[in-house]
């Protein structure tokens, strides 16, 4: 693998992003850009089964470069999410136009799939909360150039710490993409397509990587401890204390008290969840220090009563509810989009060690949002929150599937020792309610589906450690398989090939074996 330097990592500390270029031969690339184009032009849109129908894609995601990237900034054990997507983008209809970078939703060709709005990415199939630690990113793979008058994606360095999009700032619109190049982003970084001014379709895979293992040292070629920002960043704001924090969690530092903030007369705590960004991450993590967790605890307990954990959603033409959030005031609440959390829980999840207790006093609320911005910074916390999870474990019989999918995500993060939980999470891969059936947003997905796909992941992560039950851990994934939800079984099985025992591994060669597929068969070749 070839891993990535300080250099390279600060750089996607501050600004986002990181490109390599997968050594494999150029007929790799020019495969999978005919085979792309043959599956959308002559077949259909497949979706997450596009690595099936080209699993020559698989020789770039394991190429040097890209695998030694992704464990840099995800530690060795990640994995590759079952969710892809094809982004396409067609001709537009009018070359002439002309549209300065930052321009928010110019015009696409008919048929394009890719949104020209900036926006940061939603999860799939239900949401998850914002994290600013790198817990998730986005891969752009571009199998054929793409100069920019053929439309590449565009984003905003550094804007993965944002609440939401704001004024554009510190766009990258990829001038110099060659046959192969690959993008990773944090999963929260705000991006946009690009009008195709060629005659010819523009083609990009999207992957989703998730880290497993909270870090315990860097997984890079680290060199230097110290904290550094690089000189030719392209982010548009300072984030010194937030850049520092996570600096020093991803070298396996995340649960002690984050140094010495950088206190000055302008943060205030009354820039906490403030619409400007920069004073807002300046607030959160500069006043991130033992002395100020009661009044981060005072604020997230003083969200009681909000009734931020329920969903506001658009109406339709007769007035009724439908499955889909009006997220238009860019408001701090629960929606199957993506959860941004109060500012406060960040703090405390910067502040460390020294704010676990007081959390866990907080997991005795009865209020949701409460709950869950509560669970949320214990996650986040990691090892050193592992007291919380007795209490974790009770919030999984809550009767708002809002709370169960947090302290499931909660459980996973800190995934060593959690035993305790395993009882409550082997009753949610099979048991439901009927207020959780209920579609959530217009595909159909249900709070059920989202709380089995939290459940098994929590359980791929947990794996990473033998002090757990894994043999409790391997009935459950054996359960997992047959699930509804395709991604609740495609995470089970790489949990039973991870395992690697011989009963694990016969049981997923089985399972794989059913559902070989045959690449070879098209439309035109059915058999």
């Amino acid at each position: 693998m070839k891993l990535l330097n300080d250099e390279q990592v600060s750089r996607f500390i501050v600004d986002g992003f990181v490109r390599v270029q997968p050594e494999v031969k150029p007929s790799v690339h020019a495969e999978v850009d005919r085979l792309l184009r043959v599956a959308e032009e002559q077949e259909y849109h497949y979706g997450n089964n596009i690595i099936s129908r080209v699993p020559v894609i698989w020789e770039v995601l394991r190429s040097p470069s890209v695998a030694g990237a992704l464990t840099s900034l995800l530690g060795p054990n990640y994995y590759v999410h079952p969710h892809r997507a094809i982004h396409t983008s067609r001709p537009v209809e009018d070359k002439s136009a002309v549209y300065d970078e930052d321009f928010n939703g110019p015009p696409m060709g008919k048929g394009s799939r890719a949104g020209s709005g900036w926006h940061q990415d939603a999860q799939s199939p239900l949401s998850r909360a914002r994290h600013h630690l790198p817990k998730y990113l986005i891969g752009f793979y571009f199998p054929h150039s793409t100069p920019p008058e053929m439309g590449p994606t565009r984003f905003q360095a550094g804007s993965y710490l944002y609440s939401h999009p704001v004024e554009p700032s510190g766009v990258v619109l990829p001038k110099d993409i060659e046959a192969g190049a690959f993008y990773l982003l944090h999963f929260d970084t705000v991006h946009a397509g690009w009008p195709n001014r060629t005659d010819a379709s523009r083609y990009m895979v999207k992957f989703v990587f998730a880290r497993t293992t909270i870090p315990e040292q860097p997984y890079w070629n680290a060199e230097d401890r110290e904290w550094h920002k690089p000189n030719d960043a392209l982010a548009e704001y300072d984030a010194p204390d937030a850049w520092k924090f996570i600096w020093n969690w991803m070298h396996g530092n995340g649960v002690t008290e984050n140094g010495k903030p950088h206190t000055g007369s302008s943060i205030s705590f009354d820039d906490l969840n403030g619409n400007n960004q920069q004073q807002r991450l300046q607030a959160t993590y500069g006043l991130a220090k033992t002395d100020n967790v009661s009044k981060f605890i005072d604020r997230l307990r003083h969200l009681q009563g909000s009734n931020a954990h329920e969903r506001r959603l658009h109406v339709n033409s007769e007035g009724k509810p439908i499955p889909r959030d009006d997220t238009r005031d860019n408001g701090r609440r629960w929606n199957e989009r993506a959860i941004v959390m109060d500012d406060a829980a960040y703090a405390l999840t910067a502040v460390g060690s020294d704010a676990v207790d007081p959390l866990c006093s907080l997991l005795e609320s009865q209020d949701p949002w409460v709950l869950i911005n509560a669970a949320f910074a214990l996650g986040e916390l990691g090892f050193g929150a592992s007291k919380a999870l007795p209490n974790l474990s009770k919030l999984l019989a809550h009767p708002a599937q809002q709370v169960v999918r947090q302290a499931l995500d909660a459980i996973g993060s800190i995934a060593r020792g959690i035993d305790c939980t395993l009882p409550a999470i082997d009753e949610l891969l099979t048991s439901t309610r009927e207020a959780w059936e209920q579609p959530e947003v217009m595909r159909g997905w249900t709070g059920v589906d989202q709380i089995r796909m939290n459940a098994v992941s929590a359980l791929l992560n947990a794996i990473n450690y033998p002090q757990n039950d894994l043999e409790a851990i391997e009935r459950m994934f054996v359960k997992s398989l047959k699930d509804r939800n395709g991604y609740v079984g495609a995470i089970a099985c790489e949990g039973l090939t991870r395992l690697n025992t011989p009963s694990s591994m016969k049981t997923a060669m089985q399972f794989l074996s059913d559902r070989r597929f045959d690449e070879s068969v098209t439309l035109r070749k059915p058999f």
